[in-house]
């Protein structure tokens, strides 16, 4: 499997993918992607294999949630993987990619979002297997935080962020600070 860059080559073999829930098919929105990137407001990968997209996902420099964009974290978005490609590593290896963008420009942090309901429940695993843990401001719905005793449609706008260090303390540095 290759993780490559999004280019205009890899636009049509994304768009003819059998992607299953989710995968976006309108070349619109990957040229509009494709645009986003070459301005440097996000980086897009997509996962190849034999010349076939079989994932893509983002990380985008700006953040619409406010907590993140307050605090530069980047936010990892739109991570999605062929249907019959799931549970092959993919997404590891796209948010592994993503992760090191990041890092490599100068980000300790980076944050995703998460839906609440069964459909984002290989997701939900995924990301707390990676490291991922809940920012601690709750859950959001259209980007405003829940107003507890409020009812809320549970949706793909109700949404848990987390976030991840990247920085790596070597375990000696960490016992050496205690010595």
């Amino acid at each position: 499997m290759d993780i490559e860059p999004l280019s205009v080559s890899n636009i049509k073999a994304i768009v003819e993918s059998d992607g299953g829930n989710g995968w976006k098919h309108d070349a619109d929105i990957w040229a509009d992607r494709l645009r986003k990137t070459r301005a440097n407001d996000q980086a897009t990968v997509v996962a190849l294999i034999d010349g076939r997209a079989v994932g893509y996902g983002s990380l985008v420099w700006e953040s619409g949630y406010s907590s993140f964009a307050e605090n530069g974290i980047p936010e990892i978005h739109d991570v999605a993987v062929c249907k019959h490609f799931r549970r092959t590593g993919v997404a590891t290896k796209i948010i592994g990619q993503l992760e090191g963008s990041a890092a490599a420009n100068g980000r300790t942090t980076v944050g995703i979002g998460v839906g609440l309901y069964a459909d984002y429940g290989a997701a939900q695993r995924l990301y707390a297997t990676l490291g991922y843990a809940p920012d601690g401001r709750g859950v959001t719905y259209n980007g405003s935080p829940v107003e507890p005793g409020t009812e809320y449609r549970v949706d793909d706008h109700l949404i848990l962020w987390l976030t991840k260090c990247l920085i790596q303390v070597k375990e000696n540095d960490r016992l050496g600070a205690w010595t």
